[in-house]
């Protein structure tokens, strides 16, 4: 129905403007998706606009993972939490952005003005157990939100964990003969257009840009599935530049590609929301051992849901291989994409 979140917009605040007013208080975007009949990915994304423009509150919440008692908390970029104790059940437990923690909107009081009826935690309770949770990382998977966060920052030495998620390195295979075959200018031209191509498939795969590095891209995913298709999406997507640019044989943009899963932090580090850990020096390093159109995944990224059927439509082979700074062989699956762009 909506492609854009642009058209979502005006059909969310119509919705926020007319639905009932237990619907728009501590509202889930799952929920406010199903309302709409729209996706959750682009609600969360309209959701963030909106949260911009002043139109919707973003409460940030933890759920105990024994007794699922929701309680709100303090903005985690302001206080982060590494454990808690529920108020409700007395349990201890760790603080993780990828599994405890939540976010929720609530209509903008210079918007729309509700009265204590919208707190109806019995009509919250049943809401939340039909609709799933989007969590703090998630919610950091939005470029959007990622940009904003650059005024938001985590202050100095002040961490969010993560339980798992997934982390990916491109880098342009022989850059370096780029620039010096074809000089500086046309060379960073094409670099330039390649990190536009590059972000389109990360965000249409639900992914957000940490950083560039050089001539490459870090990139997040809440799924590896995600992940793997960015890559393989980008891939198709320079082949279809370099055909469209008669780019041949050594000339061609090419990128190689390391995809790893695992438990990481995020920092704010030359004011943007970073990765730290031993995550993203694997993630780091495999790519290195990628060539043009190649695409490295980890056993651990492999392993994910959905990952081993999708790259089984391409050649794959599994090998192993050391790395710097990390003592045993590691395990890893090449996919191989042809030359020619799928499209």
């Amino acid at each position: 129905m909506f492609d854009s979140t642009h058209q979502l917009y005006a059909a969310l605040r119509e919705h926020l403007n007319q639905a009932d007013e237990r619907d728009i208080y501590h509202a889930r975007p799952s929920q406010i998706a199903h309302a709409l009949y729209a996706p959750v990915r682009l609600t969360l994304e309209t959701l963030v606009d909106a949260l911009f423009n002043g139109d919707v509150v973003l409460h940030w919440e933890l759920e105990c993972p024994v007794c699922k008692t929701v309680a709100q908390v303090p903005n985690l970029f302001v206080q982060p939490l590494h454990e808690m104790v529920c108020a409700a059940c007395n349990a201890p437990f760790k603080v993780h952005a990828d599994r405890e923690t939540q976010v929720t909107f609530s209509v903008h009081p210079t918007l729309r003005d509700l009265s204590s009826a919208a707190d109806d935690k019995a009509y919250h309770s049943a809401l939340h157990s039909q609709y799933q949770a989007t969590s703090v990382h998630e919610l950091m998977t939005v470029q959007k939100f990622r940009d904003w966060a650059q005024n938001e920052p985590l202050r100095e030495n002040a961490y969010l964990e993560i339980q798992k998620t997934t982390l990916w390195f491109s880098d342009l295979a022989g850059s370096t003969a780029l620039y010096a075959r074809n000089g500086d200018p046309f060379a960073y031209s094409l670099v330039r257009e390649h990190f536009d191509l590059v972000a389109q498939a990360i965000h249409q795969a639900k992914g957000a840009v940490v950083k560039m590095i050089g001539d490459g891209t870090m990139a997040v995913f809440m799924q590896t599935r995600q992940g793997l298709q960015a890559a393989l999406d980008a891939n198709d997507y320079l082949a279809a530049f370099n055909k469209a640019n008669a780019l041949e044989g050594e000339h061609c943009l090419q990128l190689k590609i390391g995809v790893h899963s695992g438990p990481a932090i995020t920092v704010t580090l030359n004011d943007r929301l970073d990765y730290f850990g031993t995550t993203v020096n694997i993630a780091s390093r495999v790519s290195n051992l990628a060539q043009g159109r190649e695409i490295i995944l980890t056993q651990a990224a492999y392993d994910e849901p959905g990952v081993a059927e999708l790259a089984a439509r391409y050649t794959v082979d599994c090998f192993e291989s050391g790395i710097r700074g990390v003592d045993e062989k590691v395990t890893a699956w090449r996919v191989s994409q042809p030359l020619t762009a799928m499209v």
